[in-house]
């Protein structure tokens, strides 16, 4: 129901200057799909959706960017606009729009030596699968609940809270995995 794809860029690129590697999220479905992009916590694991990139140097395999550890436990809270939703065979850039933020992983990875580099993502939106994220985290080790989408303060209560938890309980629960991109640094 969802096509997590990554684009790199074509040719061979510079040491010493990270890679522009992009992502799109399309709606493979017959109806709508509700969907959230990359917020506040989803990169390193702290709150669902989460968007787990590595990058991977190839030859020795040797994982030389993952993103980096929460230095709070505290993420923003989920808002109504936080999510949205795709037509069928919609597409989106899930790092843009509001509350979006870019993949820090892949933005900052700069590599210091010459060679050919894997780009992966996972997107996992709270399967009933353990998920393993790479990052030790509650959330990974039992099912998901759609509390874990909330945040970590301002979270509202009440009816708002219940309203916000139905939007959440439209996103599907799945795990996708992109097909990797890879690069060459010179």
């Amino acid at each position: 129901m969802i096509d997590l794809v990554l684009y790199g860029p074509s040719g061979p690129q510079p040491l010493g200057h990270p890679a522009t590697v992009r992502v799109r999220l399309r709606n493979a479905g017959d109806r709508d799909l509700w969907i959230a992009g990359v917020l506040d916590g989803s990169e390193n694991g702290l709150r669902l959706p989460r968007y787990r990139p590595t990058v991977t140097r190839l030859g020795d395999g040797v994982v030389v960017a993952s993103p980096a550890p929460a230095e709070d436990p505290l993420v923003a809270p989920l808002r109504p606009a936080d999510l949205r939703t795709l037509a069928p065979g919609e597409s989106w850039d899930p790092t843009s729009g509001p509350g979006c933020l870019p993949l820090m992983t892949f933005a900052h990875f700069i590599p210091q030596q010459p060679g050919r580099y894997r780009y992966a993502l996972t997107l996992d939106t709270g399967a009933d699968t353990e998920a393993d994220t790479g990052a030790d985290t509650d959330a990974d080790a039992a099912t998901a609940r759609p509390e874990d989408w909330l945040g970590g303060f301002g979270v509202p209560a009440g009816t708002a809270r219940e309203e916000l938890l139905a939007l959440v309980a439209r996103v599907p629960r799945t795990r996708v995995v992109a097909d990797p991109v890879e690069v060459d640094f010179h």
